[in-house]
């Protein structure tokens, strides 16, 4: 990434989802994308793009007759939010499922999270106890997940003192930060509308691009709430992902054998830090079925969040004629080494893998590790060129 590639907080996504098997009913979505606030700074484009991304993964993993709308910027009250969530599943019955995605900032103030919603004009905060509100009202399954700062707070995890509000009833949730925690996203100043969700696009990677083995462990053909959760505790390492129930094994998305992984790095895999001497080794494999160069990000933990500014980059060191991090298809293994004199006094440090597409050379997010040293946890910095 280049210096105009800015990963601020973002407190993002709200999305329902609950999928039977194919056959049983229609699932219904309505995804909202909002980027323009009042009180809050604005996220262009990452919301819309989250919103784009997350309709594009519901279409082809989805099970059974789906549907789906999509709306950006608004709205932005709450009535007008219950006035489209009404309309979106006025036909929902109880064999049916109720899908909805908000893509948002969350705030978390005097230990109560609300999710803002906003149309760039007018800007309300929805609580936690009203979006249960508007959702019992709909008839059959939801799975409610949130991509949003403190989004754990709706079931109390990750937190001090929390309350589930989603602790009976028809839902299944998955949480992309814990209570008291803050989700990101990235955008990139270039002639391309790009940026998006950090833990959208680790959705994106483990449903399009883990190998069966990796997402769908029983071999059964489905994904289960519990088995993308492991996944995405794998593969995403700017957040930590909390789900509810916790251990739940009802199929939730399918995985159809002609997946469509795209540009994606194929199955990435991050193994344990080892230490060899004044050194901490973290061994990393995927596969590339295509040319695609590569670079890795290490991030420190500055002030109570990642410090994307002072982030260092690592071009891989393959090379491709002259171009250095510009791989070749097939199978890659990598190591890490990070020098434990150059420790930051910070809790930790978080390594990202970028793959950089096009002539613009525009960054994807493909997975990410947090990194500890070995037996006192203390985090690490490597010595690179700045990002």
């Amino acid at each position: 990434m280049k210096k105009t590639i800015a990963a601020l907080i973002l407190g993002l996504a709200v999305m329902v989802i609950a999928t039977g098997g194919a056959g049983d009913g229609v699932t219904r979505c309505l995804l909202i994308g909002c980027d323009r606030f009042v009180s809050m700074p604005g996220t262009e484009p990452a919301g819309a793009n989250n919103a784009e991304a997350m309709e594009a993964l519901l279409k082809d993993f989805l099970p059974g007759k789906t549907e789906t709308h999509r709306e950006i910027n608004g709205p932005g009250t709450i009535e007008g939010f219950e006035a489209l969530v009404a309309e979106t599943f006025r036909k929902a019955r109880e064999e049916d499922t109720s899908l909805l995605y908000i893509s948002t900032h969350g705030i978390l103030k005097d230990g109560k999270m609300t999710l803002l919603l906003s149309d760039g004009e007018q800007e309300e905060s929805l609580e936690p106890e009203k979006l249960r509100e508007i959702l019992d009202r709909v008839p059959g399954d939801k799975v409610l997940v949130l991509d949003a700062c403190h989004s754990g707070a709706v079931t109390g995890q990750g937190m001090t003192g929390g309350e589930n509000h989603f602790e009976d009833g028809p839902y299944r949730l998955l949480l992309s930060s814990g209570g008291e925690v803050d989700s990101w996203f990235w955008s990139a100043e270039t002639d391309a509308y790009t940026g998006t969700g950090y833990f959208t696009a680790a959705m994106d990677c483990a449903l399009r691009a883990s190998d069966p083995e990796q997402i769908d462990p029983d071999g059964n053909g489905q994904v289960s709430l519990a088995e993308l959760t492991g996944r995405l505790a794998e593969i995403h390492g700017a957040s930590t992902v909390y789900c509810w129930p916790e251990d739940s094994g009802e199929s939730l998305f399918r995985l159809p054998e002609d997946r469509k992984p795209g540009s994606r790095l194929r199955a990435v895999s991050f193994g344990e830090v080892g230490e060899e001497g004044d050194t901490l080794a973290l061994p990393i494999t995927f596969r590339a079925e295509e040319p695609v160069r590569v670079q890795y990000h290490l991030v420190p933990w500055q002030n109570g969040g990642w410090d994307f500014e002072h982030a260092v980059r690592l071009p891989d060191r393959e090379k491709t004629g002259l171009v250095r991090g510009l791989l070749s298809p097939g199978e890659k293994t990598r190591t890490i080494r990070l020098s434990q004199s150059s420790l930051a006094k910070s809790e930790k440090a978080l390594l990202q893998i970028i793959s950089l597409h096009g002539d613009a050379l525009t960054p994807a997010a493909e997975a990410g590790r947090v990194i500890r040293r070995e037996g006192n946890h203390r985090p690490m910095q490597e010595k690179t060129e700045t990002k």
